[in-house]
Order: structure tokens, then sequence, then C-alpha cells
């Protein structure tokens, strides 16, 4: 099983990941998380991003998402390439923006669920690495709904609340279904 979490940045998705494998782990279940690939880019990120620093961290996820086993286990990914596009879409050229929606979109049909965290009106954390301009913030995440709804690509909002415990809960709910 493929399990996508996705989301604007700052909207809590690396906690809700670990708090996921904790709980599957303590279910029995083996877990892989493959994390985002931003924290590594060795280009720009954010608003001074670039299309190479975008192009780099979106075929660095498709890559290790490719060469990893999940036949037993559950691979969680800490962001996807359909939410990972919304970063290169905002800079890329008409041309580029096309080929990459299409190839973020048809690697995004590889995941069995893709859960979407909800942009809470509640400051980013600097954590030194991420931007915390709310309005790049709520730029990103308009972005993401909108390629959402124009590929249709089904995905599961989570709840609007900062408890992990209720996001865990309905994951679980649905995957157990």
């Amino acid at each position: 099983m493929k399990i996508a979490i996705i989301g604007a940045h700052s909207t809590g998705k690396t906690t809700l990941v670990q708090k996921l494998k904790e709980k599957l782990e303590n279910l029995g279940k083996k877990v892989m998380v493959i994390r985002e690939y931003a924290r590594s880019c060795p280009f720009p990120v954010h608003e001074g991003t670039t299309i190479e620093a975008q192009k780099w961290i979106m075929q660095n996820q498709i890559e290790k998402e490719n060469e990893v086993d999940h036949s037993d286990k559950i691979l969680i990914t800490d962001r996807a390439t359909v939410d990972n596009f919304a970063y290169l879409h905002r800079i890329a050229d008409e041309k580029t923006s096309k080929e990459y929606e299409d190839i973020a979109f048809n690697h995004g049909k590889t995941y069995n669920f893709i859960f979407k965290t909800h942009k809470l009106d509640i400051a980013a954390k600097d954590d030194g690495f991420r931007t915390t301009d709310d309005d790049f913030r709520n730029l990103i995440d308009n972005l993401i709904n909108q390629f959402l709804e124009k590929n249709q690509v089904e995905f599961i909002p989570l709840q609007a609340t900062t408890d992990y415990d209720v996001h865990v809960s309905d994951i679980l709910e649905r995957i157990n279904n």
C-alpha cells in the first residue's frame, strides 16, 4: 500500500507522517517513509526557487518511490508529486508546466490513498528551512487545490485540526475499509 500525505508547507505533514508510522508499527505493520526532497535539494527553494530545483525535487521523489519495493509494507510519502507540482508550476513556463503536470499526475495514480492536510490560519513556525510567508503558503495551497480539481484526483481532505490523533484515526479508518 502506498499513502501520500500532501499539502502546502508547514501544515503538519511531517509530524503526521511520523505519528501515522508509529501507530501502524504499533499495530504490527511494516512501514517505510519517504521524506520530502526539498530539504536536500542543492538548489534554492521557496520563493526564490528555480525550475532546476523543482525538477530535481520531483525527479528524485519519483526515482526513490520507484526503487522501493513496498509489496510487503506500507509506504508513506511526506509529500508527493501532486503537491510538488504546485511549486514547479508557480515558476515554470507553459510548456514545462504542462510537461511536468502530466508527469506529476500520471505518477500520482500510483498512490493507493492521497490525504491532504488543511492549511489553518496558524502562523508557520520558523524551523530554519521553510519560509513562513503566509501569502506564499496560501498560494501553494490554492495551486494544489486547483490542480487536484483540474486533474480529478481522488483525495481525502483531512479535518481542519491540529490534533494529529484525529488525523491518524481518520487515515486508519479509510485504509482499513
